[in-house]
């Protein structure tokens, strides 16, 4: 590998390898969705890099090749790449964009089966005609081939063997077809992401009245499930439940127009409540924006509401805060 012949994505692979996870880290979120993942790609598929590459691509982007030390390989590979954008990228693109690029490089279908589980690629035979199950077992070496085989029922083996003894050539087509249901049935499988807390968390981005006419729904037709799903949103009203200390630490990092716009129409005892976990500076001046503050759509403050709720939520997740279920703001003030 010279670097000549490296194209601007490879380059660029290098020159983070080169610089390491921590430094790459903070130069690849200013990149797009798919400059990046091309870069983290070919990362991936970066072995072992000579130091005269490196070199000379450290001296194309500028910088001190003997200064950073590339005397020494740079080591690329798929745990690299997921190093960088797991450290790199906060959700939710971490986690799609690391998807695509594991399913980038893990070759083909066939390559997939070749380094896959006995039991697995026998779950994926199983399922299919004999005549696929010859074809996948004919590109395999002689002892995982009987690994997979000595997994399949009893009644199907003599058939396969007999159709692998006599395969001929596949058609393009064919092979296209299996080498896809291969890549999907063994490749990166992304992680669930359902349950009640996730439809919690869609409710809670949701308009109120959207959410209420779900959640009124749902209590019809499974009023635990819709308990528990209630119990695990948590809402700008909810704000009146938290500590005056994690109340004082939520307000502290919402911007004053914001807490103003979402204040209005609260009842005067809620908003009591908030002025009382704030110092009397802002509040004066949250105050004074909400009386000469021209009227506003109640979609604009419903945001409003929801940034503020989204920030407790965040501070809850980190560990700052505790938010757990409580009341309705019509039941607590």
């Amino acid at each position: 590998m010279t670097a000549p012949a490296l194209s601007g994505a490879q380059r660029a692979a290098v020159l983070a390898v080169a610089l390491g996870v921590e430094t790459s880290s903070k130069l690849i979120p200013g990149l797009s969705d798919a400059e990046a993942e091309r870069v983290t790609v070919e990362i991936a598929r970066l072995q072992s890099v000579p130091s005269e590459t490196v070199e000379a691509v450290l001296k194309e982007f500028y910088l001190d090749a003997s200064r950073l030390g590339t005397a020494s390989l740079a080591k690329g590979g798929l745990a690299a790449a997921r190093e960088l954008i797991t450290s790199g990228f906060e959700e939710p693109r971490a986690t799609p964009l690391l998807h695509r690029v594991e399913a980038a490089t893990e070759g083909t279908g066939f390559d997939l089966a070749r380094r896959a589980e006995p039991a697995r690629l026998a779950a994926f035979i199983a399922g299919e005609h004999p005549q696929t199950a010859a074809l996948v077992l004919s590109r395999l070496e002689a002892r995982p081939a009987a690994d997979v085989l000595t997994r399949l029922p009893a009644e199907s083996r003599a058939d396969i063997i007999r159709r692998l003894s006599s395969l001929g050539t596949p058609s393009p087509e064919a092979l296209r077809s299996l080498d896809e249901a291969l890549r999907q049935s063994l490749g990166p499988q992304p992680e669930a992401s359902g349950g009640a807390k996730k439809a919690a968390d869609i409710l809670t981005q949701a308009s109120r009245e959207a959410s209420k006419s779900v959640l009124e729904a749902l209590q019809a037709q499974d009023p635990t499930l819709a308990s528990e799903i209630e119990t695990l949103i948590f809402t700008f009203d909810d704000l009146v439940g938290l500590s005056d200390r994690a109340l004082g630490r939520v307000l502290s990092g919402v911007d004053q127009s914001v807490l103003a716009l979402a204040l209005r129409g609260t009842e005067v005892a809620f908003q009591e409540r908030v002025f009382g976990a704030i110092s009397e500076r802002v509040g004066a001046a949250v105050r004074e924006e909400m009386e000469l503050a021209a009227p506003a759509r109640v979609s604009d403050v419903e945001d409003a509401q929801r940034t503020i709720a989204e920030a407790a939520l965040a501070l809850a997740e980190s560990g700052e805060i505790e938010v757990g279920a409580t009341e309705s703001a019509a039941t607590t003030i």
